[in-house]
Formats: structure tokens, sequence, C-alpha cells
């Protein structure tokens, strides 16, 4: 029974993690990232290189507070794509 509270505990908490919100949009112009196979393809790629920034970003982290620290990690995902012409709307 304590495992059973403990596990819905961390599940409640893990929710609290700060996960923005929106869709990418190529900033070029203005089509989302899913308009068409081609456009997604490439969004794709520049995506997984991203995933790979900001979890070495989320590595080097030394934050306490999670909200910060996951809000910081989105911030270099978010900065990754946009050197790459993508936008969050």
């Amino acid at each position: 029974m304590r495992a059973l509270i403990c596990s819905l505990l961390l599940v409640v908490v893990a929710g609290c993690v700060y996960q923005p919100v929106g869709k990418f949009h190529r900033i070029s112009d203005g089509q989302p990232a899913d308009a068409n196979p081609t456009i997604l393809a490439a969004f794709m790629q520049d995506k997984a290189i991203c995933d790979g920034e900001a979890a070495k970003a989320g590595l080097v982290s030394n934050e306490p507070d999670r909200y910060t620290h996951s809000r910081n990690i989105n911030l270099v995902y978010d900065g990754c794509l946009a050197q790459r012409g993508y936008v969050r709307r």
C-alpha cells in the first residue's frame, strides 16, 4: 500500500514539470511544421538535433528548482529550433 501511494505521488509530481504549449511553424513562410511531408521531414531532423542540445543542457545544469531547470532546457530547445528556422506559436 505504501508503494502504491509513493508511486501515485511520483506521477503527480512528474506532471508538474513545466511543458510549454504551442506548435512549431516555419519563420520564413509561417507554415506549420507538419504542413506537408517535406517540411515535416526537415523539421523532424532539426527536432532530433535540438533534442540532443537540450539533453546536453540538462546534463550540465545544476539548477535546484525543477521549474526553472525545465524552463531553461526549453529555452535552449526553442532557441536551437529558432536558429534552424522554426518558432513556437
